[in-house]
């Protein structure tokens, strides 16, 4: 490495010129310098001794930190997916029972209208669940009825994972690779599950997701700038299941990996590869052996690194402040060399009070070099090691960005299902003509939000209201005592009745709503219009289960080395005026304010910081991101909701 070869090359310089000063000072004073010269050398042997331990360590220090960068990326961007494929099984859950579809599946015979009209409901579905590319229905035998993105198509699919969702009813089929429901494309990921009429199948519900345009924004959000290390998506078999596009070609189809870190010969290039699987997220672990792979090209181990640059202001300095950051074999290194160092001074101290009794003059000038070599050996192992520590914590300013970041993206994406879920259930027919009926249908009302909340265990409760905005059903019972009493002030269900079309929806502020226990949270909301689609006559409101939802993510998301987070980090989200609204450690409650005394210049204007600042006097590396919405969420729907995310690691 680059770095480290300089310092060995300066070391092994002055080694070299102190023998040379040694060996004129025993010609020209050999009497007087014998003992000390002697000394001289048993100090130049420890420095040597110390000098391969130095570039040992600074090696595997600077290996290490480039290994654990890419291994957390890695583990990123399989997290991220996994949690985005959980959702797609509650999805495909869900809308196997949807009235609309199993109304269609259990036609004996079915018309151009029917057609149109399924095509309709789908068509809504992904516009709103804009993850998915197509929606497809077959009857239990695998014929073809209805394909969303080919409405005329007929046929008979003899895929083995339709049949598979036929043989259990009770469970979806997750699958990847080549399909006959897709004719154009190599490989794809679906959901498919059976779509159930009193016990009987009536059908299959296939949904197509897009895999390679969702991995596209997930690989490349975490990769580096230079993209020198791209981020690959591999199976057990260490079949390459996604390449970013400007890569694909580079790779061959399989890449023969048995750990989690190894080197292997890819197109004639040596590489280390490191290896990320993913977390369970509520149980769900992803397709089988699915693992993300970053390929580390040895010559780009050698770069030239970033370094940070002290904040003195702060009264930060390297070797004191951030010793937790430091290995104990460095730090025990640069001890030994100040120790050295003030032994050899003392030595030479020892020869000029010497030479001075032996009025040997000619020696001085050899105990002089040695000393200003001493002392330019000793600024070496400072230098470089403060270089290795700037380096370091440059590396982890940048990671801590990272996952500042990731912890805003993912709440976006999480937010992203829930905007999708109001409006959804705002089109059921079921809860529609229910509402609609006179008298409202409460029980009918409360069956269907009951069971959708079976599904969904990310909400505290879901409700419906009339025109009146009054409370008409809830999904469980602790709530019950409101039925016909108005809903809450600020919810966001007065704005449901301004509402233009299907495709918007309303959210309250970060309150306190009695219907959240008393506690802050998010209710989102989607109208509910009469069956003609002309009037709004009431709308759903979906609690979401914040404090629960939340610090599982700040959690999910706390740096962590050998898999254990470190104590004192912490993660909190916060609006842009500070607000608390989630806090991984109890230090921050929610509705206070946090906001340190940091330059938001970068924050405002690339949406990312990363700085080290003292805390109750503490000093942290702190990391902080402003939230940039997930798809049209918060992007291209009109819904404006900065967060912050910040990370904080103490030093």
């Amino acid at each position: 490495m680059k770095g480290v070869r300089r310092y060995d090359h300066g070391l092994k310089s002055l080694s070299i010129w102190w023998e040379k000063i040694a060996l004129i000072g025993k010609i020209n004073s050999f009497e007087v310098a014998s003992t000390i010269l002697k000394d001289m050398d048993d100090t130049l042997a420890q420095f040597n001794h110390l000098q391969s331990r130095l570039v040992e360590s600074l090696i595997n220090e600077h290996t290490r930190k480039v290994l654990l960068q890419n291994i957390s990326c890695c583990q990123m961007a399989i997290d991220v997916l996994i949690r985005n494929l959980f959702e797609r099984t509650a999805d495909i859950g869900f809308l196997s029972t949807d009235y609309d579809v199993v109304r269609f599946l259990k036609k004996a015979h079915i018309n151009e209208e029917d057609r149109l009209s399924i095509a309709k409901h789908l068509h809504a579905y992904v516009s709103i669940y804009s993850v998915y590319q197509d929606v497809i229905l077959l009857k239990p035998d695998g014929e073809l009825v209805f394909q969303l993105n080919q409405p005329t198509r007929s046929g008979q699919i003899r895929d083995s994972f339709i049949q598979q969702a036929v043989r259990l009813p009770n469970q979806y089929v997750e699958y990847f690779g080549a399909t006959q429901l897709m004719e154009k494309s190599q490989v794809n990921l679906l959901y498919a599950n059976a779509v159930v009429e009193n016990d009987a199948v009536i059908g299959v519900l296939v949904l197509c997701f897009r895999f390679r345009n969702e991995l596209e924004g997930i690989m490349g959000r975490l990769s580096s700038a230079r993209q020198e290390n791209p981020l690959l998506l591999i199976n057990g078999a260490g079949e390459v299941l996604f390449a970013p596009k400007m890569y694909h070609q580079q790779y061959s189809s399989t890449l023969s990996l048995k750990t989690a870190l190894q080197m292997i010969t890819v197109n004639g290039k040596s590489v280390v590869a490191v290896c990320a699987k993913g977390q369970a997220y509520q149980g769900y672990a992803g397709p089988e052996n699915w693992r993300v792979t970053a390929l580390l090209a040895v010559e780009n181990l050698d770069s030239e690194p970033s370094h940070f640059v002290s904040n003195k202001s702060e009264g930060a300095s390297l070797f004191s402040d951030f010793t937790g950051l430091i290995s104990a074999d460095l730090y025990d290194i640069r001890q030994c060399s100040i120790s050295i160092n003030d032994d050899l001074q003392l030595i030479v101290l020892n020869g000029i009070i010497t030479a001075a009794r032996e009025k040997a003059i000619e020696f001085m000038p050899v105990l002089e070099a040695i000393k200003k070599i001493g002392r330019d050996i000793d600024k070496i192992f400072a230098d470089s090691i403060d270089s290795l520590f700037s380096t370091i914590i440059s590396g982890q300013l940048d990671a801590i960005k990272l996952q500042a970041s990731l912890a805003v993206d993912i709440m976006d994406r999480n937010l992203y299902e829930r905007a999708n879920d109001c409006r959804w259930w705002g089109l059921s027919s079921l809860l529609r003509s229910a509402l609609s009926a006179s008298p409202i249908d409460k029980v009918g009302l409360q069956q269907t939000l009951a069971k959708i909340h079976r599904l969904y265990t990310v909400y505290h409760t879901l409700y419906v209201y009339d025109k009146q905005a009054c409370y008409v059903a809830f999904s469980d019972a602790r709530y019950q005592e409101k039925v016909g009493h108005r809903v809450e002030q600020g919810s966001g269900a007065q704005a449901v009745f301004g509402l233009k079309n299907s495709y918007q929806y309303c959210v309250s502020s970060f309150s306190v709503f009695d219907c959240y226990n008393g506690e802050s949270t998010y209710i989102y909301n989607a109208a509910l219009r009469d069956l003609k689609e002309e009037e709004v006559i009431g709308g759903i409101g979906i609690v979401f289960d914040s404090t629960t939802e939340f610090k599982a993510i700040l959690n999910d998301i706390l740096p962590r080395e050998q898999g254990e987070v470190k104590e004192g980090v912490k993660a909190l989200f916060t609006s842009d005026k500070g607000v608390v609204i989630a806090c991984s450690s109890p230090d921050h409650v929610v509705g206070e304010v946090f906001w340190p005394d940091i330059d938001s210049t970068q924050l405002n204007k690339e949406g990312t910081t990363a700085t080290v600042l003292r805390l109750g006097g503490v000093m942290y590396l702190i990391g902080a991101a402003r939230s940039n919405g997930y798809r049209e969420y918060k992007c291209q729907d009109g819904y404006k909701n900065p967060i912050i995310a910040w990370v904080l690691v103490p030093c």
